[in-house]
């Protein structure tokens, strides 16, 4: 099947043999778009972040329980627009006071996530591993992939995931083993990552990831991502990187790609007395790639010049 003409009721047609929800991995990884898919319809999708789901009074900003039906609103407006993919960008937990805390906050936000009944892709948070190992993490969350970092095709677009919870010594985060400033891209990682975008060309690609990868000098940001953006500069097929991490979000482009921070999820309490304080997105990719944000809540509209 060509998945760009690939419609809903395919789809979940689809997942009932095992393949689309909850799978993350490729569906047609490699291959090249035709010319009709070049000129197909706009292709949208939905993103969250930094939910931070804990059964925990608030602290300071962060309303953690606010964030369970935060998800749920994000998700019935998501299925509404009829969207194929949604992906959580991470930080979709925060740390409890032990393991079995962190796995029952992630069962609850984990079901809500699930209401959503396309394609659900995970990214992972320094908060994700605050417990939990990275495999304890995404076994729980259902997804079928072998690796934290991993690859995917959605109508004419590739999507690639990244995971910077790394140390500088290319050493995994591990629950009570890392600060959540020093995060890297580790060496199998980009090497991983530079043949990936060369095997998808010229399909365009978004990649995905929690920490910034435009602010390495920012206590937010990746610490080598001048070596990361070099590579994907290099690609040629890189329109744009969504992130999460830093909860006031931001935008940024940088040789012709643009860094787009996504605002938190958890920050202040759902409603106030004139305020919608959610935040969550549709992205849009028109026929010429043009990439348009439409934002709810806090999450304002981002203009991609």
């Amino acid at each position: 099947m060509n998945e760009r003409k690939q419609t809903r009721r395919q789809f979940l047609k689809a997942t009932a043999a095992g393949v689309g929800i909850g799978a993350v991995g490729p569906l047609i990884a490699g291959s090249t778009p035709s010319a009709a898919e070049s000129a197909a319809e706009p292709f949208s999708f939905g993103l969250v972040t930094d939910v931070h789901y804990a059964d925990v009074s608030p602290k300071g900003t962060r309303h953690y329980r606010d964030s369970l039906e935060k998800l749920r609103l994000a998700v019935e407006a998501f299925d509404r627009r009829n969207l194929l993919l949604v992906a959580e960008l991470g930080d979709f937990v925060d740390a409890g006071p032990g393991k079995a805390d962190d796995l029952k906050y992630l069962a609850a936000v984990r079901e809500v996530f699930e209401g959503f009944r396309g394609q659900r892709h995970y990214v992972l948070g320094n908060h994700c591993v605050a417990r939990l190992t990275k495999a304890e993490f995404l076994a729980n969350c259902g997804a079928r992939i072998k690796r934290s970092y991993y690859s995917f095709d959605a109508g004419r677009y590739h999507f690639v995931v990244l995971d910077a919870d790394f140390k500088r010594d290319g050493s995994p985060y591990a629950p009570g083993n890392f600060s959540w400033t020093d995060t890297w891209i580790h060496p199998p990682q980009q090497k991983w990552l530079a043949e990936d975008l060369a095997k998808a060309s010229p399909r365009k690609t978004i990649v995905l990831v929690h920490q910034n990868l435009d602010c390495e000098a920012d206590p937010h940001g990746v610490k080598n991502a001048p070596q990361i953006r070099n590579i994907l500069e290099n690609a040629g097929n890189v329109l744009a990187v969504f992130q999460g991490h830093m909860h006031s979000g931001g935008y940024r482009k940088i040789a012709g790609i643009h860094y787009c921070t996504l605002r938190a999820m958890v920050e202040l309490p759902l409603t106030d007395a004139s305020t919608d304080n959610n935040a969550y997105a549709v992205v849009t990719l028109d026929g010429s790639d043009r990439i348009t944000l439409e934002g709810f809540g806090r999450q304002g509209a981002v203009v991609f010049d």
